[in-house]
């Protein structure tokens, strides 16, 4: 089972894969409307739901649990998804970022800290060439996170007033890449 570590705020937060313990803690983010909001998901109104969406994150090998090892408790997620190319296939060495965080534990460099992790993993272990990532336009943490990141934006899209998700809103994408190296990707602050 791989396990990562990052540090916030001089307190260490672990990344692990999930597991179905987790179902109380993943319910406390999933249920709230502003996190589903901006991941792009329908709230869930029960431990069942959350129960649900939790199993389709299992056995992931790339979406880890944020957890904090002094209490156990599991504070958000951070992943790497599939990236389909222009022909609806997998996109070679090319994987999206996801993340969401509980909002009691925003704004303190949790999530700055699992993204500089995660992106590390993906380029040196994964060997990923480009990882993308997606937020709507006020979500100004999460544009901040992923420039802290050394994520550049190329495209922005605004989407429809009967889209699903991001309705009427402008939806940000951003990229990073590999070839960069790292030192020119980040200043590496913790937010």
């Amino acid at each position: 089972m791989l396990m990562l570590t990052a540090t916030a705020a001089n307190e260490e937060v672990k990344l692990r894969p999930f597991v179905a313990d987790d179902a109380a803690d993943y319910y406390e983010l999933v249920k709230n409307h502003e996190i589903a909001a901006n991941a792009g998901f329908t709230p869930a109104n029960n431990l069942v739901e959350a129960q649900f969406l939790l199993k389709r994150q299992l056995g992931l090998p790339g979406v880890f649990a944020l957890e904090l090892p002094s209490t156990g408790k599991v504070i958000g997620s951070v992943g790497l998804y599939e990236r389909m190319n222009a022909y609806g296939e997998p996109a070679v060495k090319q994987m999206d970022l996801g993340y969401m965080l509980n909002v009691t534990y925003w704004h303190r460099g949790f999530m700055t800290a699992a993204v500089h992790r995660i992106q590390q993993y993906a380029f040196d272990e994964l060997q990923l060439h480009r990882l993308t990532a997606s937020c709507l336009a006020p979500n100004t943490a999460s544009k901040i996170i992923l420039e802290h990141a050394g994520f550049r934006q190329y495209d922005a899209v605004t989407h429809p007033a009967y889209a699903q998700f991001g309705a009427g809103q402008t939806e940000l994408f951003y990229e990073c890449l590999a070839s960069e190296g790292d030192e020119s990707r980040a200043t590496r602050k913790i937010i």
